[in-house]
Order: structure tokens, then C-alpha cells, then sequence
């Protein structure tokens, strides 16, 4: 039903909406078990689950939602775009395929949340330990995709602001890592993503990067298991300010991404006091 409902919502403010989905959603069948069907469908659980969230939220004076617009140009499309008084929003949503992950790390003791330098990395992998590796392409691949798709956008609008939206398992210190670590974060000097040049790529179509910590409730939902932290269902994006928090990450080489965008999405600017799981982290340990 959390599905359904939330469907209504979205075909509420953008016509075909749900047929669409539903459309899409139940193609994905076919291969019994088949873990690359799984992922897919909670890909588009998460994307339905932040449109739901964009599609309620009180917008001063009204909105117009359009639904996987394209910009003169190009042919490639972020989710949504909002009109909303004199700017538009660009929102592409993405999930990680994190089942491989989440084995490592249940397993191994030792994880590296981020990169380091390579002699660090290679001492730490030496031996017998067996170590969970960065999952941070991932994270790359999203702001590549992202980019290429706002870039003909911002071109034709100064008033477009283009934002990524990424739907994480609990363990959100890992994104957080690839895009602000000192040593090698995606949106720092650092970063292990370079040009021809070895100057780090700006993603300056991207102007900031909403992290929700939900994908685990997909997990449980799916599994017939009990959600957590108080939420009602997997369409229950909860309140302001409400634990768990759900980070918003400035892009530096972007432009400023305006309030009414950041409360729609309840996105907190990051900040340790958050607690420990939101840290940026060069190494775990994990103790059984």
C-alpha cells in the first residue's frame, strides 16, 4: 500500500506518473533470485521514495513538476526538474548495488572507508588480512552521470540548480568519505577522480549532493523484517530534524543551492556533531 499511496502522490503533481513506474517496475522479472533484479528494484524504490518526499512538500506559492525533462541539445535526462518561483530544480536519484559490499563487510575486520596513498593502501592489504575496499566508484559514476545530465540544463538557464540525490544503506560514512576526505575526496583537491591534466574533475553541473541513509529498510521491507528508527513504512521519509539525519553536501565548484531545495529534502549541512557513523573515516575496524 506505502507504494501505491505514494504513487497517487507523485501522479498527483506529475500526470502518468505512476503508469510509467509501474510500467518499469514490473518488467523487472523473469530469473528467480537473480541479485542484479533485486538492486534494480530498490533503485527504483529510492527513486520513488525522494520524488514522493519533493512531490509533498509544502513549496511556497506552488511548484510545477516535470517529469524526466530534456534540455536543448541533449538528449539525456535527470529524474525531475521543479519549477519553483524563479529557479528550477534538476533531481536525479541514485542508489548503490550494494549486496557484495555488505558481505565484505559483514565479514572482513578491517575496512577502508576511503583512499589513501598507495603505500598506505598496500601495507594495509599485505599479509592475510582480508580488507573491505572503498565503494566509491559508485559515488564517481553517480556524479558523472549527474553532471552530463544538468550540464545542457545550466547552460540555458542561469536559474537551474542541478542536485544529486544518493539513497545509502546505514553506513553513510561511506559516501560522506568519498566526497569530503582530505585525502582523496571526490569534492576536494584531493580527489581520486582526475583530468588528462591530474587536476581533480569539478562536477560543476552538480551543485550539491543530498546522502539518505534508507536503503537497509528497502532490505527489510523486502525480507518481510521490521523497519527501524521509528519509520512507518519505506514510504515514510520522516520529519525535519528527525534521526536520522539526512546530509547535504555542498559542491565547492558549484553554485550556492538555495534553502527551499535543501528543506524540501530536509538536508542538513554536514557537520561531525551528527555522530560517529557520519564521520569521514580513513579506517574501520570492526570488532565481532
Amino acid at each position: 500500500m506505502a507504494i501505491i499511496d505514494a504513487l497517487v502522490i507523485c501522479d498527483s503533481v506529475m500526470p502518468g506518473y505512476a503508469r510509467i513506474f509501474i510500467d518499469r517496475f514490473s518488467s523487472v522479472c523473469g530469473k528467480e533470485k537473480y541479485v542484479p533484479h533485486y538492486e534494480q528494484l530498490m533503485q527504483m524504490i529510492a527513486e520513488l521514495h525522494v520524488v514522493t518526499q519533493l512531490a509533498r512538500f509544502d513549496w511556497p506559492g506552488g511548484a510545477k513538476f516535470l517529469m524526466e525533462p530534456t534540455a536543448a541539445g541533449s538528449e539525456k535526462n535527470p529524474e525531475i526538474t521543479i519549477e519553483h518561483q524563479q529557479a528550477t530544480y534538476g533531481i536525479e536519484v541514485k542508489a548503490p548495488s550494494l549486496q557484495k559490499h555488505i558481505k565484505s563487510r559483514n565479514e572482513n575486520g578491517t575496512q577502508i572507508p576511503g583512499r589513501m596513498p598507495l603505500e598506505m593502501m598496500e601495507h594495509l592489504t599485505s599479509g592475510d588480512t582480508i580488507v573491505t575496499l572503498p565503494r566509491d566508484n559508485p559515488v564517481k559514476d553517480f556524479l558523472i552521470s549527474a553532471n552530463s545530465k544538468f550540464e545542457h540544463f545550466k547552460q540555458g538557464d542561469t536559474h537551474f540548480f542541478g542536485v544529486l540525490v544518493i539513497v545509502w544503506d546505514d553506513f553513510i560514512y561511506e559516501p560522506i568519505t568519498s566526497l569530503i576526505s582530505q585525502s582523496s575526496g571526490l569534492f576536494t583537491s584531493a580527489s581520486f577522480y582526475k583530468d588528462e591534466n591530474d587536476v581533480a574533475v569539478p562536477f560543476k553541473s552538480v551543485d550539491g549532493v543530498f546522502i539518505i541513509r534508507m536503503l537497509h529498510q528497502f532490505y527489510c521491507e523486502s525480507k518481510d523484517q521490521p523497519l527501524i528508527d521509528g519509520r512507518s513504512d519505506i514510504m515514510d521519509y520522516g520529519e525535519e530534524g528527525q534521526f536520522p539525519f539526512k546530509v547535504f553536501i555542498q559542491n565547492p565548484n558549484g553554485t550556492m543551492v538555495p534553502t527551499s531545495l535543501q528543506l524540501s529534502l530536509q538536508g542538513l549541512p554536514y557537520a561531525k556533531e551528527m555522530g560517529a557513523e557520519y564521520t569521514s573515516k580513513d579506517l574501520v575496524w570492526w570488532i565481532p
